[in-house]
């Protein structure tokens, strides 16, 4: 039971089809395992029942728990009988901290039960699809540590590499934003006829006023700020995680082809006028999707697959908000799609930083 949990949250294979977040295996000592899962503060001590005797559960669960200093600890127990599950209880009641704990027993029939304590939906997702494996040798348990050992290290890389690069152009896109909408929220003549020559309009793209198609991304709707502050925050959320990955070049680039693109959807297919950065904003997100399909590896292991969970539940939001009342759902797609597709060509050719 131990190994093959074991194999359920440490195998990037396994636990990747599973739809969960691979652990991290740290230690592998009879009868302790330790995971950890990088930069979420979660920990788990696996303890073998059928290796520690009657009389030294107790002492050691009250020592693992004793040593726990910060983040989220979580203590199984696999195999055993409902002596397990009071044993697990009686160490809670003993246990500081106890708000940062779970307690969890794993019987021999693979049913994971909460005893105390926080949950982890990674094991519990684990205990409903155990993977069939035999017994771990030594050199299986070497394996799945040197794995997530690389990956760690990576993961840690990529971070340090990117973590210190200011994004200059996301943050100057925005303030750009804020004043136009400055400018052109108020009752001023001026900021009317300002608002109307750099809105999306089919009209004016039918005069070859061209120029439209990049300007509309950087107004947003009049009097009102929410349109604004959603869109910056989302702006400023993947525009400062792409542009050191991008470089300001590419990420600029980025930003125009998506911006056009769901500009030319929205003046083709619905005939309005239209205003806001969400076409942009959607064609980073398309970028994103690109560059993690993509045949050249731009991201971690680590870091590509909880990035890829990420932008599901992302995506899956945004395209059901597309569909509510007055949202420009074309621009969203338009955008969407060309970002993707630039992206495919950004994972080919390597990226030369500005």
């Amino acid at each position: 039971m131990r190994d093959r949990l074991v194999v359920g949250l440490a195998d990037p294979d396994v636990a990747g089809k599973a739809g969960h977040s691979v652990a991290a295996l740290v230690a592998f000592h009879e009868p302790m395992v330790v995971f950890e899962w990088l930069g979420s503060g979660k920990g788990l001590v696996l303890l073998d029942r059928a290796g520690i005797p009657d009389e030294e559960l107790g002492p050691t669960l009250d020592r693992v728990l004793g040593a726990h200093e910060k983040g989220l600890l979580f203590v199984a127990v696999a195999g055993g009988d409902a002596s397990v599950t009071e044993a697990l209880q009686a160490a809670d009641t003993r246990a500081r901290n106890r708000d940062h704990l779970g307690l969890y027993h794993i019987d021999d029939g693979g049913h994971v039960r909460r005893v105390a304590g926080r949950r982890l939906p990674e094991l519990e997702k684990v205990g409903r699809a155990l993977p069939d494996t035999g017994p771990l040798s030594k050199d299986d348990v070497e394996a799945i540590v040197e794995r997530g050992r690389r990956e760690r290290q990576d993961a840690m890389e990529f971070v340090r590499s990117t973590a210190h690069r200011f994004p200059h152009l996301t943050v100057a896109i925005i303030a750009i934003c804020f004043l136009l909408f400055v400018v052109t929220s108020g009752n001023d003549e001026r900021g009317r006829r300002l608002y109307e020559l750099l809105c999306n309009s089919p009209d004016g793209l039918r005069r070859a006023e061209l120029w439209r198609l990049l300007t509309y991304s950087l107004l947003h709707a009049r009097h009102n700020p929410t349109h604004l502050i959603v869109n910056m925050l989302s702006l400023y959320s993947l525009g400062s995680f792409l542009e050191p990955l991008l470089g300001r070049r590419r990420l600029g680039l980025l930003y125009v082809v998506s911006a056009a693109a769901g500009g030319a959807a929205s003046a083709l297919l619905t005939q309005a006028e239209s205003v806001g950065a969400s076409g942009a904003v959607w064609g980073l997100v398309g970028a994103t999707f690109g560059l993690l399909t993509g045949r050249q590896r731009i991201f971690p292991a680590l870091i590509a697959r909880d990035l890829r969970k990420r932008l599901v539940v992302i995506t899956a939001l945004n395209i059901a908000i597309s569909f509510l009342p007055h949202i420009d759902r074309w621009c969203h797609f338009g955008g969407g799609v060309a970002g993707f597709l630039l992206a495919l060509y950004f994972a080919r050719a390597p990226a030369k930083h500005a």
